[in-house]
């Protein structure tokens, strides 16, 4: 199968055009006002904040519409049914936790959960759920709408999400823990900026904090989402997910890495610009952990079950991150070792079957590569690992003294130079020089209907899967 991509929206275009032109002057961050994309009258059943919305769901039939009224709204674990559409007037109804109720909408009070199911139009906020649970919660019930709503200052999660989710358009931000956690299978992130959550700091980055983490999803996919300024990881893929798809996401100045997809299979990560992650200008960073960590686009333990359904890394712009792309066998050579939790699932934990290829990397510190932390040598012998036509800018031909890094590449246990990368055979047709920002060259830049420059980001058009 080809891979591509629909055409970007617009609002997509104007981010990669702003954040182009701000690192072009030396800029960090990008800064946009939410858009909500919901309709501009709802016809259904009028609610206002006096009302007892509750009951006013449990009175209804299966597939009603609640339009709520202006106005703040104390509600507590709103239970609706299933194809109910909850309608918030384009964010002029607040759905207030007082921050003591623990959920504004919840879907997991039975099992199976109620379906088909849409939350559009509201303000999220002041809900104190547990930790790794959502504002709004549902794993049980599939096919939810969650769309153009601001969810934000809530004590954990912005939002939790099953199966067949559509989470289209929210600003989720300045949640305690992380903007999103994600399960089940056949789920879509599209257009949402998701930001500044963790900003305490006060849950450990490398347990699950951040932008957001899925965990055990099969065919998830991420497209036209700006991730930025959040405390921990970016885009998170953990243990036993399947089929993820990164694609045409911004990804900025997150505390840890950019993308990573750690114990997981069959990855595609394209099309994204991922800037900043790790970096000193990060929330909370400091000097990071060293060694391939906290890299733009990092990969640990992950690879494609055959070469025919490879991991692939492609068309992506990793510009100036506490590392480039890092592929981290560790613990090598087995990095299935924690059965309760049933790593492993559709196969061994190796880095094994990925092609990194046409991507555009710039580095001013660390390095991009391969590594393993034990004595198995087989990721870069023979686990069928590919890196293709990449370009790369560096600050300076000789690696500055970071502390941590001592050469622009890893392969075979050692730090290289751009000579020695090559004479391993990677990178044949790919180019390295010094200075300057890598961007696909303005032949494959384009503009949208408004004459917005789309930032020299191709399509994917040379990797294939079969």
């Amino acid at each position: 199968m080809r891979w591509s991509s629909r055409p970007r929206p617009r609002r997509w275009c104007r981010l990669v055009a702003m954040l182009f032109a701000m690192l072009c002057v030396g800029c960090s961050g990008v800064a946009r006002t939410p858009v909500s994309s919901t309709p501009a009258a709802c016809t259904g059943r009028a609610l206002t904040p006096a009302s007892n919305v509750q009951a006013a769901i449990s009175a209804a039939p299966p597939g009603s519409t609640f339009c709520f009224g202006p106005g703040i709204y104390r509600v507590s674990a709103l239970i609706p049914k299933s194809g109910d559409v909850l309608d918030g007037g384009r964010q002029a109804a607040i759905l207030d936790g007082g921050s003591s109720a623990s959920y504004a909408v919840y879907g997991n009070s039975s099992s199976p959960g109620p379906s088909d199911v849409t939350i559009r139009g509201f303000v999220i906020r002041d809900y104190h759920s547990q930790l790794q649970y959502g504002a709004i919660d549902d794993v049980n019930g599939p096919g939810w709408v969650i769309q153009g709503n601001h969810i934000t200052h809530n004590a954990a999660v912005g939002v939790e999400t099953g199966d067949e989710v559509k989470v289209l358009d929210n600003l989720i931000d300045w949640n305690g823990q992380e903007g999103f956690g994600a399960a089940g299978y056949g789920g879509l992130y599209e257009g949402n900026e998701i930001a500044y959550n963790n900003f305490k700091l006060a849950v450990d980055p490398g347990w699950e904090a951040g932008g957001g983490k899925a965990w055990a999803t099969d065919d998830l996919t991420f497209e036209s989402n700006y991730v930025h300024d959040n405390g921990g990881t970016g885009l998170w893929a953990d243990t036993n997910n399947i089929n993820t798809v990164f694609d045409h996401n911004i990804v900025s100045n997150n505390r840890g890495p950019g993308i990573y997809d750690e114990i997981s299979y069959n990855a595609t990560i394209t099309n994204n610009i991922v800037t900043g992650n790790g970096m000193p200008s990060a929330p909370g960073s400091d000097k990071g952990q060293g060694w391939a960590w906290e890299a733009g686009i990092q990969v640990r333990a992950s690879g494609g079950l055959s070469p025919s359904s490879p991991l692939i890394i492609a068309h992506n712009t990793v510009i100036d991150n506490f590392n480039g792309i890092t592929l981290l066998q560790s613990p090598s050579p087995n990095a299935c070792y924690d059965k309760p939790i049933h790593e492993g699932l559709y196969g061994p934990c190796r880095v094994q079957n990925v092609i990194v290829e046409d991507n555009y990397i710039t580095m001013s510190q660390g390095m991009t590569g391969e590594v393993q932390d034990g004595t198995n040598n087989s990721m870069f012998m023979s686990w069928n690992n590919h890196w293709l036509n990449n370009h790369y800018c560096v600050v300076s031909a000789v690696h500055p003294a970071d502390g941590y890094a001592y050469g622009w590449f890893g392969w075979m246990n050692h730090y290289r130079s751009w000579s020695a990368w090559q004479a391993y055979g990677l990178d044949k047709s790919g180019t390295f020089k010094v200075g300057g920002i890598c961007k696909a060259p303005s032949s494959a830049q384009s503009s949208d209907a408004e004459g917005n420059l789309m930032g020299g980001m191709p399509e994917v058009s040379s990797v294939t899967r079969k």
